[in-house]
């Protein structure tokens, strides 16, 4: 099973549950600790990540694991702050790219893989991919529960259709930019899709 896949099991099996512990997660999706607890780290819900969809309770022996829903408002002004915070980095990056001369080594007579700088560009643009995928989910699960208030859902829609947006900005003028060889175009695919959250659901959009 991979991270991913895992990833999606997590959230939809706490969605069903009051809660639940490591070891019934472990036992359920027949995973090791350190997957299931890479995900857990990944995902908890903090004060300086309230968007994390899991909430932790370690008053209590084992330690019990839940869905805990945000404030609406904070969904929005983080959607606002975050959309508006990545134009820079992105222009940043985007340059690099236009910049470098190839962003491909040869491994052998037929592999072709990212050299390091490449590495590190697309990793860099596929966590901020992977944090916008995060944000239009929780919107979608939001509207679906029922948790956005109703003077809000006419903004739900709006903030879900920015990321939206964006997303699929950010993929074409990569696109854009990685046009030379298939081989790029493939090199590219390779790390840019490595840190899908949950569900891989805005295919459509791309």
């Amino acid at each position: 099973m991979t991270k991913p896949e895992l990833e999606r099991k997590i959230f939809l099996h706490l969605t069903k549950v009051n809660f639940s512990t490591f070891n019934e997660m472990k036992n359920l999706f027949k995973c090791t600790n350190e997957d299931l607890m890479h995900i857990i780290k990944k995902n908890i819900k903090t004060n300086s990540d309230p968007l994390g969809f899991i909430l932790i309770d370690d008053e209590v022996n084992p330690p019990q694991y839940s869905i805990e829903a945000t404030n609406y408002v904070t969904v929005h002004t983080q959607v606002e702050n975050y959309l508006k915070g990545i134009n820079g980095i992105l222009s940043l990056f985007y340059r690099n790219l236009s910049a470098q001369s190839s962003l491909l080594k040869t491994d052998s007579d037929t592999t072709l893989n990212l050299n390091k700088k490449g590495k590190t560009i697309f990793d860099n643009i596929s966590l901020i991919l992977d944090r916008i995928q995060q944000l239009s989910f929780l919107i979608t699960y939001y509207k679906s529960m029922d948790k956005v208030p109703k003077n809000m859902i006419s903004q739900a829609d709006e903030d879900n259709e920015k990321c939206l947006n964006m997303y699929s900005k950010i993929i074409k003028k990569l696109q854009n930019i990685v046009t030379k060889e298939k081989s790029y175009q493939q090199a590219m695919e390779l790390y840019l899709f490595k840190h899908q959250f949950v569900v891989n659901h805005l295919n459509s959009s791309i």
